[in-house]
This record gives C-alpha cells, structure tokens and sequence, in this order.
C-alpha cells in the first residue's frame, strides 16, 4: 500500500478510462525503471555490496509493485495467490538448483486482478 500511496500522491496512477495514452505511458515508464533497477541490482550484486544490494533489491520490488499498481492489479491479493501457489508445489524435487513443480501443484489464477 506503501507504493500505491505514494503513486497516487504523485499523479502516477489512471485508469484507461481516464486517460489511455498516459495509462500505457505510465506502464512504459514503470518497465524501464525495472529495468534500470535490475542492472543496478546486477552491478551492487557483482561488487559484493551488501548494502547496495539491500537497496537496489528493494528498488526493484519498489518499481515492480509499481507496474502492477498502473495496471490496477490488487498487488496484495495477487502475492497471495502466487505463494499459494508456489506451496503447492509441495512435495518437490530440485533439478539443476531450481524447484520443481511437485504432483499438488495449482497454477496462480490471476486474471480477475
């Protein structure tokens, strides 16, 4: 809510009602700060800043939690349904250092967000 709040204050937040060029423009902007927080993410990562990455990590939940807020999802609701999902997972086996998906996994129904 902290990112919502503080997008709204700013003029960051319109429906495709109210204006459809700014909705998209809006979007466009919060994928090129993602994109701009990954790499600085990547450079505090290979430059051992604890620090720094503490910072730029949040950055990027920041700007993604923004994205999600121009395109209106309920960002809450949707982090449920994701972790709900990922516990379905259980039981699960690894393969190649990643989690894979166990015989309980349900796929996150998002698309009423």
């Amino acid at each position: 809510q902290l990112v919502k709040a503080w997008m709204q204050n700013a003029g960051q937040l319109v429906t495709r009602e109210q204006d459809s060029d700014a909705y998209v423009e809006l979007q466009d902007n919060q994928m090129s700060y993602i994109e701009e927080e990954f790499y600085e993410l990547l450079h505090a990562y290979n430059n051992l800043d604890r620090s720094d990455v503490i910072k730029e990590a949040t950055d990027v939940l920041w700007v993604t939690y923004g994205l999600l807020h121009t395109m209106g999802v309920d960002v809450e609701q949707a982090f449920v349904r994701l972790t709900d999902s990922n516990v379905s997972k259980l039981p699960f086996t690894y393969k190649d250092g990643k989690v894979q998906k166990g015989p309980n996994y349900k796929k996150p129904y998002l698309n009423d967000l």
